[in-house]
């Protein structure tokens, strides 16, 4: 036995067998090597439109050329294709993967490229007239080593059954809503699945701010309100990250104001004379939600993920409540900034350690990040626009906070 047969004889002993849809994949010993195996399962062979269909995936399985496809050799016993004999490599489920490692979510880039190529996958798949139909954590498989994402078994052979859903005992939670009620299946079922994929991976862990929104919107029940393409999929993932990194770009500018006004402060004279200036009182604001505006409900109002055509009344309205809405964040994120803001915008906190300092610094843009995305969903204003207003807000307290600081007492 070679070192590769050895290695593969180590991972056989310590994997689990994997139940897919089609049958269990395990490692199986035949003539001192170890064998990529699909065992199918032995009920799903007596179905003529499972059969018909296994042999059709395996005849096309090999004009599949994508590095993220797995290939496969059906291995018959008399007519039955009783199992399939998978390319060599060691290949575990991300369910295994997860079970072994599961502080692996935490790698940005682990998560990144799992997601992105799987959509690349799909895209490749769809133009071929594939659906994967079901990304359940047991039917996404990685390489070890590089841990690249593969498919293996795609679903769409197999829907002419007359209760196609038997496949997937176990996972039904990852099959579109109209595939199970016995609907239409197009690219969007593998949309949803997809988004249910992406909540699995940050089953225990924080989920990022674009990977929320995006998995959210492709979880959607009807297939309209969910993105139409995996290309569509991919590219919101893009422009929320873009968005996600231009709101740090505004915090680090904050850092750095706050930075320059304490070595300000550390480095000039103390004075002699003292002076105590009591803080101006806060005007009060009417509170806009009380006159029973909502802008998530109010007619008019369009979402970043949606789009009408409007009348020149319809449009008026809608100016108006867009209005409403801006003043509705404004005033709210204004109180929560200034509260975040006034953590580390003060004497004390100037005066402390620089470890002390950045620390207070680093946790207060965290919040100033949350505030500006819960808020501004809740107004119904875009991620951008909601964005423009916050830097502007946090820029104007930040030029008052300076103005209000004191050094050991004095008013500067």
């Amino acid at each position: 036995m070679n070192y590769e047969e050895l290695l593969e004889a180590r991972v056989a002993e310590g994997a689990k067998k994997v139940q897919m849809p089609i049958g269990t994949y395990y490692k199986k010993q035949v003539d001192d090597k170890y064998l990529n195996t699909i065992d199918i399962r032995p009920q799903l062979n007596d179905n003529i439109v499972f059969a018909e269909g296994l042999k059709r995936e395996c005849e096309e399985n090999a004009e599949l050329i994508h590095k993220h496809q797995l290939h496969f050799e059906p291995v018959m016993t008399g007519a039955d294709i009783t199992s399939l004999t998978v390319e060599k490599g060691n290949f575990l489920s991300i369910d295994q993967l997860l079970r072994e490692q599961p502080a692996i979510v935490a790698r940005r880039e682990f998560v990144d490229s799992v997601v992105n190529d799987l959509l690349d996958l799909t895209a490749y798949l769809h133009e071929k007239g594939i659906w994967h139909v079901c990304y359940s954590p047991q039917n996404v498989f990685v390489r070890k080593g590089d841990q690249a994402v593969m498919l293996l078994s795609h679903g769409s052979y197999y829907l002419g059954m007359s209760e196609p859903m038997s496949l997937y005992e176990g996972m039904e939670e990852y099959v579109a809503p109209e595939i199970r009620n016995a609907g239409t299946i197009d690219a969007r079922c593998d949309i949803y699945s997809l988004g249910k994929f992406i909540d699995y991976l940050f089953e225990k862990a924080d989920i990022p701010y674009e990977y929320k929104r995006v998995a959210k919107k492709a979880q959607n029940e009807m297939p309209e309100g969910r993105y139409q393409t995996p290309e569509e999929m991919k590219n919101a993932l893009v422009k929320k990250r873009g968005i996600y990194k231009s709101l740090w770009g505004v915090a680090i500018a904050v850092i750095a104001a706050l930075l320059i006004v304490g070595l300000y402060f550390e480095l000039m004279p103390q004075p002699t004379n003292v002076e105590y200036v009591k803080p101006a009182p806060k005007s009060d604001v009417d509170d806009l939600l009380d006159d029973g505006f909502d802008p998530m409900t109010e007619l008019g109002v369009v979402s970043s993920d949606t789009s009408v055509i409007l009348t020149p009344e319809q449009a008026a309205h809608q100016k108006e409540y867009e209005a409403k809405a801006e003043q509705i964040f404004r005033k709210q994120y204004t109180e929560k900034a200034d509260k975040i803001l006034s953590k580390v915008y003060n004497n004390d906190n100037l005066s402390s350690s620089e470890k002390k300092f950045l620390s207070g610094l680093s946790d207060v843009n965290e919040e100033l990040m949350r505030a500006q995305l819960e808020l501004g969903e809740q107004a119904g204003l875009s991620d951008a626009k909601a964005q423009v207003i916050a830097a502007e807000i946090v820029e104007s307290l930040t030029e008052q906070k300076k103005k209000g600081l004191n050094y050991y007492g004095i008013q500067k």
